[in-house]
């Protein structure tokens, strides 16, 4: 995971700025707040810069952060002080059944092993304890740009190890004694992007998460993907694209 960590610490400084800042966090936060226990404290797998968390604790949560990234975490501190550490999603520096609930945020593309992450929220979890993750592609747009994006993740990630939607994610759970009870707090977003600024998009590298490194021999399939979105109908024209953010729900099985 060194390669991870690195990729996070270099992209740290603008990686709230690159992913919609505070005005999203608290979307984020707004989500996972009215299912979560108040009264007792919140794990955050991944807390990165510590913004969502942030705007968690505003809302009277008490949240302990844990993440693979010294640089991220940099930034986590300034937010969160002393309520955060390095660590290895894989691999929790937590307590057997010490956590009542647990939240992820858009961690489980970036990178991590999710049978890893799941056998330890399991371990970690109390009987019946909650594990609540917001996806980064759990719902993957269908439109004409969606179609050609999707393509090219799925030719980029034959494995679909980037990928975290629930039909993936729920029968790993599963095997590790997390059962699946559904999705939560939905939020449909409507947003405005021409193909050809999708492409200019994944032509710079913007598009995938900073642990998503793109190799050298898979740019002709960037490339391609790029002609095929400038070769759509009127390419500089916004398209209006949907996408919803949700909330997938895991109890530790009693």
């Amino acid at each position: 995971m060194s390669g991870a960590r690195a990729a996070f610490d270099a992209i740290a400084p603008t990686y709230d700025a690159s992913r919609g800042g505070t005005a999203r966090a608290a979307v984020f936060a707004e989500q996972l707040a009215p299912l979560l226990d108040p009264a007792e404290p919140v794990l955050d797998i991944g807390v990165g810069t510590g913004i969502v968390a942030a705007e968690l604790t505003a809302r009277g949560h008490r949240v302990c952060g844990i993440d693979l990234s010294p640089g991220m975490l940099a930034h986590a501190r300034q937010r969160l002080g002393a309520r955060v550490a390095v660590g290895d999603a894989g691999r929790l520096p937590v307590r057997t059944a010490s956590v009542t609930q647990a939240v992820s945020t858009w961690l489980l593309h970036a990178g991590p092993d999710p049978r890893a992450v799941f056998t330890e929220v399991a371990r970690v979890l109390r009987p019946g304890g909650r594990y609540l993750v917001i996806p980064a592609r759990g719902m993957r747009p269908t439109d004409d740009i969606g179609r050609i994006v999707n393509d090219l993740e799925d030719r980029l990630d034959p494995g679909r190890t980037r990928q975290d939607g629930p039909d993936l994610l729920a029968p790993l759970a599963a095997g590790r004694g997390l059962r699946y009870e559904g999705p939560a707090g939905e939020r449909p977003t409507v947003f405005r992007v021409s193909p050809a600024g999708m492409a200019g998009t994944i032509a710079e590298g913007r598009l995938f998460t900073g642990a998503w490194q793109v190799r050298d021999e898979d740019l002709p399939l960037v490339a391609e993907a790029c002609a095929r979105l400038r070769a759509l109908p009127d390419p500089e024209v916004p398209r209006v694209r949907e996408m919803a953010d949700f909330v997938m729900v895991f109890r530790r099985e009693d």
